[in-house]
Order: structure tokens, then C-alpha cells, then sequence
């Protein structure tokens, strides 16, 4: 966990503190940054009343105990994904936020993308006429370190399936009803030259049933060694829209269009937006006094949607999600380029 104090309008930030329970790794992290604390128990900097912002990035169980206190304690918080693992800490720390006079901004960012924000801007002129189906997927072989990854509360789908479901849903609106499977894939894995037993699934494969009516797959896991198709497809009724590269970090999108029976790539001048912008447009927002673009209710949807995917898979059954969110607005109008037109590409060349 790290955290910034008093904000200086010629540095911007500066790094006070950071706290660990691995008090090794302040001899590490003196190399990388300059800081004047490190402790082992973190309320000693959620007590502080000279730092004003927090950085959460302990693993996953620990986001929400953590980031209700600093709220409490009238802190801006930034919180890694997801913000809680079981609804009542979700419920808790969402009604704590609404209330608190200091910002909550959960992860992901994908919603601050350039890329993101070009084909947000695409369906609002309904470009692909009314989409009906989308797919997304992100995943990989998973992590050889942290232990926690594969303890209950942790698992692919809070690491990395809650980006697609929040690009999906930042696109196409909230979801109504969730059905999925979800497996242990591998049994036993190896972590810190160390072999465990996997105590959560490993592996996803999601349906999402939109309140437009439109149905979505997400297949998320720490089961894919490696893939190149795009993480991001939408399917309308005039043509497709697909982003290339993974959603957290996403190269550019390409738009079919019925009536030129083509495929046109479009780059935003933005090829490099770092996925960890979140804590950028948090400093921003806090000393411009702007209201955060990361929407709390659209992040409340997408952690409650996570938390019955593990339900739906348990139970066998389809589960209704009770929350929902206003559309997303973007002010600044994102410039594009339209890199070439070809007639001939094939879906699978991608």
C-alpha cells in the first residue's frame, strides 16, 4: 500500500509513507522511491492527518477493510480491483463512500482510454446500428508468486475478468442476469518454488444478459497461455466494432461497416495510455475539485457482478444483478485517424 500526503502544487505529490507487512521490502522499495515512513501496520498511516491520498494495493480481502478506514479518516482513496469480495463489505464500503466528502476510485481504469472513449463515441453515433451480441476475454497462465491469488477471495475473474466486464458494461450499459461456469483448471500450482492446493476457480466462461437485451460471453482464466484475437468484439446490426490488444491496454479498434464491405483500422493519437492513469486523473480531480470520470456506481455494478458470477457457477443456476448505473458521459471528444481500408483482410488475419 502506498500513500501520498500533502498535496504541493509544484511537485504535484510526494510519497510520505508506505506500509507492508513485509518489512523486507522496505530496503527494496528505498531503491525505487523516496519516502520518508515504512511501517508494518497500516493504520499508522491511515491515522495520519497530514496525508491526504491512499494507494490499496494489498491483496484482494484486505481492499475493502482498508479502504472504509481510510475513508473514515477523510482520505481520497484509490483501491486495486475489486473494491470487496462479498456483497456485505461491497454494500458497507459503498454506503461509506457515498456519504464521504473525499473521493473513492476503484479499478480498472479502461474507461480513461482513449481507445476506449473513440468506441464509446463510435456507438453513440450508432455506427454498428443496434448491437445484439459481444464477446471479450482476457487471461493468461497466471502468477508464480503470491500465494493469495489462488486462495478463496482471490482468482482470474477479480484480476482480470473485471476488465472486460467493466469495458462491456461501460459500453453497453448495466446488466440484468448473469449465468456462468467456472472450474479448477489446475489443482495444484507452483508459487515461490513452493507447491500449493488452488482453493478458488481458476478458470471462466461467462454469459452477461444486458438490460438492452443484448447477450455478451466474457472468458476469463489463468488458463490461457496465449491468444490474438482481439480483446473487445461488438456485433450490431450495420457491423462490428472489435479493439485490438487487451482492454487495459488497447492498441486501436477496427469498425466493419455493411455497406462498404470493409474493415477500417482507427488509431487514437494515444497509442501509449498507461493503465494505471487512475491515480493521475484522482491528483487531477482533487486539485482541479472535478468530479472523477471512475463512476462509483458503475463500479459498484461491475464488483456486484463479479461476486454472483462465483454465485451463479455455484448454484447452477441464473442470477439476477440487483444494482445498476447511469450511462457514461465524456466531455472531450476523442480525435481519430483512419489508418487504411481493406477489402480483403480476413476476421481470423486479426
Amino acid at each position: 500500500m502506498e500513500l501520498v500526503n500533502k498535496l504541493d502544487y509544484k511537485n504535484i505529490i510526494s510519497l510520505k509513507s508506505i506500509s507492508d507487512k513485509n518489512i523486507k521490502l522496505e530496503k527494496i522499495l528505498k531503491k525505487k522511491f523516496k519516502f520518508k515512513n515504512f511501517y508494518s501496520d497500516y493504520k499508522k498511516i491511515i491515522n495520519d492527518k497530514e496525508i491526504d491520498v491512499v494507494l490499496i494495493l494489498t491483496s484482494m480481502k484486505e481492499h475493502s477493510v482498508i479502504a472504509k478506514e481510510a475513508l473514515q479518516n477523510k482520505k481520497h482513496v484509490l483501491v486495486e480491483k475489486p473494491m470487496a469480495t462479498n456483497m456485505q463489505d461491497l454494500k458497507e464500503l459503498y454506503q461509506i463512500a457515498k456519504k464521504s466528502k473525499t473521493y473513492l476510485i476503484a479499478a480498472p481504469f479502461v474507461i480513461l482510454s482513449p481507445t476506449f472513449q473513440a468506441i464509446h463515441q463510435e456507438l453513440n453515433k450508432n455506427t454498428i446500428g443496434k448491437i445484439s451480441l459481444a464477446r471479450a476475454r482476457y487471461g493468461w497462465s497466471g502468477p508464480d508468486w503470491g500465494e493469495w491469488y489462488y486462495n478463496t477471495g482471490g482468482g482470474p475473474l477479480f484480476d482480470l475478468g473485471v476488465y472486460n466486464i467493466t469495458t462491456l458494461t461501460g459500453l453497453l450499459g448495466p446488466v440484468k442476469n448473469i449465468t456462468a461456469k467456472s472450474s479448477v483448471s489446475k489443482p495444484f500450482r507452483k508459487i515461490n518454488n513452493k507447491t500449493i492446493k488452488v482453493k478458488t476457480d481458476d478458470n471462466f466462461q461467462i454469459i452477461l444478459e444486458f438490460q438492452n437485451k443484448c447477450l455478451a460471453v466474457v472468458t476469463t482464466g489463468f488458463t490461457m497461455q496465449q491468444y490474438s484475437s482481439p480483446a473487445v468484439e461488438l456485433y450490431g446490426s450495420d457491423g462490428t466494432i472489435q479493439m485490438l490488444g487487451d482492454d487495459w491496454e488497447p492498441k486501436a479498434y477496427e469498425v466493419w461497416d455493411n455497406k462498404r464491405s470493409s474493415w477500417e483500422l482507427y488509431k487514437t493519437p494515444y497509442a501509449n495510455w498507461p493503465w494505471a492513469s487512475g491515480l493521475t486523473h484522482l491528483i487531477d480531480c482533487i486539485i482541479n475539485k472535478k468530479k472523477p470520470m471512475i463512476n462509483l456506481d458503475h463500479a459498484y455494478h461491475v464488483n456486484e457482478i463479479m461476486i454472483k458470477i462465483y454465485e451463479s457457477s455455484k448454484m447452477k443456476k441464473q442470477i439476477s444483478v440487483n444494482s445498476s448505473f447511469k450511462s457514461l458521459k465524456f466531455n472531450k471528444k476523442i480525435k481519430i485517424k483512419k489508418s487504411h481500408l481493406d477489402h480483403d483482410r480476413n476476421h481470423d488475419d486479426i
